[in-house]
């Protein structure tokens, strides 16, 4: 098992999210660190998940690099549109699943995309037999499906970049719809979920 958290930690290091992930608790920090992103690099990650995931990357990279769609800086407008932000959130889903646990305070993005790491091992395994420790399974992507409709929920119309990301979502994190999803979906009673400590 250890030689999986290796892996998976590389992959961490490669990404470069664990401090930028940390640090960002608004949106408009969420906005500036994608505008900052080198769309080459979303491109790479976008194209190591594929699907869904790429789609929306690619939204956000052409979003805050001033492509289609293009927004200007969140520190020099009022608000940041809500289409935007929702792109961002969901963006967020991918880029800050495989931090560190215990890396990053409460309220910031990682607290709430971060999934825990032993439990993403575990599924990962499972699903890949021991080959693709990196590799999202589908509880993975459920989960982005289910966070992708809680977030268009949570976001109406306009937002102020300085509106926080705990004020938009509350207790809506990757790892308690993870949870729940494992609780009663196709893992139900294979994988014990404890609560958090």
């Amino acid at each position: 098992m250890s030689g999986m958290k290796v892996i998976i930690e590389k992959w961490d290091r490669y990404l470069n999210e664990e401090d930028a992930a940390s640090s960002i608790t608004t949106i408009g920090d969420l906005h500036k660190y994608f505008e900052k992103k080198d769309p080459s690099t979303l491109k790479k990650f976008a194209a190591k998940y594929g699907g869904i995931s790429a789609k929306v990357l690619g939204v956000v990279a052409g979003a805050s690099t001033g492509g289609a769609g293009g927004v200007v800086a969140a520190t020099a407008v009022s608000w940041v549109a809500g289409e935007v932000v929702e792109q961002m959130l969901m963006a967020s889903i991918m880029a800050f699943a495989n931090l560190e646990d215990g890396t990053y305070p409460e309220g910031s993005a990682a607290s709430y995309f971060d999934l825990e790491d032993n439990l993403t091992l575990f599924l990962r395994d499972i699903e890949s037999q021991g080959k693709d420790f990196t590799k999202p399974t589908q509880p993975e992507m459920e989960v982005f499906t289910i966070m992708k409709k809680k977030i268009q929920a949570a976001v109406k119309g306009k937002v102020d970049p300085s509106t926080t990301i705990a004020d938009l979502l509350k207790d809506v994190t990757s790892q308690a719809v993870m949870d729940s999803h494992l609780k009663s979906g196709q893992f139900a009673g294979r994988v014990k979920v404890e609560p958090a400590l």
